[in-house]
């Protein structure tokens, strides 16, 4: 009988006081079978989820109930704190909407609006059905017909997903940090997010904004910066949190920042303000000078300022202070500059080249490479077979980008035109993993192409969009329920380890990713998955087997009690880099065998204001939530629970807009409705509108219908169109449009 939705409310009905007390219905629900002693509190220590920076948490559990979660004093990452994201992780946790049980479809129509019919199943049916469509695809169509929309981890998905031979694996990183990635490998070394703000004396900020995202490890570094006398330049399109920070805030052209950032090497290069020694000692620049300052003589500020904005005396004043005030340092993070938009290969190459100039690659005060404690892998622990070749077409077309492909991430951007248009038919099974349709530039064409698979897995911790178009939905875990072992790597002059422990029983029927791979490996690839003596891998036993290799402890349980271990040590700065030639590179050889830019130069944005579409769009990721998971949490929709589109004062008198009007905002990809909000801290020719918002699904009870999904403005892309637009590194061009808004009729 499908489950009805009087029957979901009944079982997940939770007052206010149930919450946090665990006495209503649905709280009895998240009880271990064997309960403590009465009014027994203990403190847990436990590492965040919520977003990659993974802050140390304290956990205050009473009776076996979650009641307060606050910052682990001496961890690394938070310092201390943790922001309100991770402090409201407990509304999740205890979501009545959450997915309780493996479900399957009854009704054979897909759309966003139609009813699935779900029915309840048992997690022994899910498996065997999963196991029996994809292990009959993989025999039938090959290794290409399935498609994971999944991360590349944890390390056991990712030994089941090597094991079976999985072609077709993609995640968001085109529309995060993928270039970034791909760029840092060839200039410096493997990908790092770590920047010694604190003794830093000049910072530059392109876009960079983790303060108004309240990234916490970031903001205690920014602050320590600024109290050590650094002075911090902002260039960004909007007046924001880490702008009001800044002792300097120009509001660039959406797009121009690579223009800005050329003209500061210029300077640098013309007036020899760049670190000498570093640069002789440590960088190809003797090899390459010639070619290097050719590159950039026609990038003067004066070129600059038609381009960005940004006028041409200050460029030669902040280029000269960031060559003289040292130690300098210009950062580049997620869902920034790095994949706003077409021309982000070359932003992301030139702020390298930026950082290599200053000589502070893995020095003080600028971006290093985190100090960390080995912690062996299950491959190492367990040895696997030799996995099977990854043969078959990439239904993304990654493969016609030799980069990306080496990356092993995204593409997001082209799944769309590969599914629908490029390969029609060719997935037959999809598993999908705690992705939303509104992390996809224009969603619609995705949740069209995945109407045309057969068959569809979700596993999520909500009834997410996704799940509306699946044949079967998977009850997730979170953070609060899981363990693992969780390496300090965005602050790490000194390694530093963190527990993740269960502060709370996993709830209902809810199972883990790791739990599932070796469930599915049993069934699909069960030689991957046993241990030498032939017993099956076990995800606790390797756990304990992970702690003692890496000296943590002896087991996990003794890890569980200790918390956290930190390791001091001297930094001691690196004097050879991970790349082809051992040096860090402003010149890269492999982007010109390649037939590519060697160095960075010059390109515009995708898309630019038209008489039809006469506005840039920007988006922005609220401090308030994380991306698109956190609208349905309590305490966060009620500080934020919709998004608006948000204009200035002087360009919304021209279209008769007032605060509060509902306008329509238009592009080239699509439009959507909201309400104006007016404000003077954006650019008049641009708007601005919140990611994250207009979840369809109206099982999340909060969040389903409210405020619109700003990746509707966002046009997806084609391998060709990307390969045309020079934009080597693959960006997804998240940010990479122009739109016209008007009064709603």
């Amino acid at each position: 009988m499908p489950l009805s939705r009087r029957d979901w409310i009944r079982l997940s009905s939770v007052t206010g006081a149930g919450l946090f007390g665990g006495q209503s219905l649905f709280g009895q629900f998240f009880q271990p079978a064997a309960a403590g002693p009465s009014a027994q509190t203990r403190t847990l220590v436990t590492a965040c989820g919520l977003c990659d920076s993974a802050c140390g948490m304290q956990a205050t559990v009473t009776d076996n109930v979650l009641k307060f979660l606050q910052g682990l004093p001496g961890d690394q990452h938070g310092n201390g704190g943790i922001c309100a994201k991770g402090a409201s992780a407990i509304s999740t946790a205890y979501d009545p909407d959450r997915l309780k049980y493996p479900m399957k479809r009854t009704n054979p129509h897909k759309d966003l609006t139609a009813d699935p019919g779900w029915v309840r199943i048992t997690w022994d049916e899910a498996l065997t059905t999963i196991s029996q469509r994809f292990g009959g695809y993989l025999s039938q169509f090959g290794k290409e017909s399935l498609l994971f929309v999944s991360r590349n981890s944890p390390e056991l998905w990712s030994r089941f997903m090597n094991a079976i031979g999985v072609v077709n694996r993609v995640d968001h990183n085109d529309v995060c940090y993928m270039v970034d990635r791909i760029v840092q490998r060839y200039t410096m070394g493997p990908h790092t997010f770590a920047y010694d703000f604190a003794n830093s004396k000049y910072i530059l900020l392109f876009g960079w904004d983790l303060l108004a995202r309240n990234k916490v490890v970031f903001c205690h570094q920014m602050m320590a910066a600024k109290e050590g006398g650094a002075k911090v330049v902002s260039f960004n399109p909007m007046y924001s949190a880490t702008a009001r920070v800044a002792d300097e805030w120009y509001p660039i052209r959406p797009g121009g920042d690579l223009a800005v950032i050329l003209a500061i090497i210029q300077v640098l290069l013309n007036e020899n303000l760049f670190d000498r020694d570093f640069v002789g000692n440590y960088t190809n620049f003797a090899e390459y000078e010639g070619q290097i300052r050719e590159n950039f003589q026609k990038y003067t500020p004066e070129w600059a300022e038609k381009e960005s904005d940004v006028p041409a005396a200050d460029i030669r004043r902040i280029a000269r202070e960031f060559g003289e005030r040292r130690p300098a340092v210009a950062p580049l993070h997620k869902k920034t500059i790095g994949a706003n938009h077409a021309n982000a290969t070359q932003i992301a190459h030139a702020i390298a080249v930026l950082n290599i100039l200053a000589g502070t690659i893995d020095r003080p005060g600028g971006r290093y490479f985190p100090r960390t404690i080995s912690i062996p892998g299950v491959d190492a622990i367990y040895p696997p077979p030799s996995y099977p070749s990854k043969t078959g077409r990439r239904v993304d077309g990654r493969n016609l980008l030799p980069l990306a492909h080496e990356a092993n991430n995204g593409m997001f951007s082209t799944l769309a035109d590969g599914m629908l248009n490029k390969f029609p038919g060719m997935i037959r099974g999809v598993f999908w993993q705690n992705y939303s349709l509104g992390g996809f530039p224009s969603p619609r064409h995705i949740a069209e192409a995945l109407k045309s698979v057969e068959f569809m897995v979700v596993m999520d911790i909500l009834p997410v969009d996704a799940a509306l178009l699946a044949d079967i939905v998977l009850p997730s875990t979170m953070f609060l329920e899981g363990s693992d072992l969780i390496s300090r790597t965005n602050n790490a002059k000194s390694p530093q380890v963190v527990v993740r422990q269960p502060v709370i029983s996993a709830p209902f029927e809810t199972r883990s990713i790791g739990w599932l791979a070796v469930e599915l490996g049993k069934r699909l690839a069960p030689d991957y998955f046993r241990t030498d003596s032939g017993a099956w891998i076990s995800p606790s036993v390797l756990l304990d087997e992970k702690t003692k290799r890496a000296g943590l402890a002896n087991s996990f349980a003794e890890f569980r009690s200790i918390g956290m271990v930190t390791k001091e040590q001297p930094f001691v700065p690196r004097t050879t880099f991970a790349t082809a030639s051992g040096k860090c590179q402003i010149y890269v050889p492999e982007f010109a065998q390649r037939g590519y830019a060697p160095l960075p130069e010059w390109k515009p944005k995708r898309d630019l204001p038209s008489a039809e579409y006469p506005f840039f769009l920007l988006t922005y990721i609220p401090g308030v939530h994380r991306r698109n998971s956190t609208q349905n949490n309590k305490v966060l929709h009620e500080m934020m629970p919709e998004n608006s589109v948000i204009m200035h004062p002087s360009a919304a008198a021209r279209l008769g807009l007032g605060e509060g009007t509902p306008a329509v905002v238009r592009s080239r990809a699509g439009q959507i409705t909201l309400p104006v909000h007016l404000s003077q801290t954006l650019r008049p020719d641009c708007v601005l509108v919140a990611h994250g918002f207009g979840h369809v699904s109206r099982a999340l009870t909060l969040a389903g219908g409210k405020g619109a999904r700003d990746a509707d403005l966002i046009p997806d892309q084609t391998i060709e169109e990307i390969l045309a637009a020079g934009n080597f590194g693959g960006s997804g061009c998240i940010m990479d449009a122009a739109v016209a808004v008007e009064a709603a009729g």
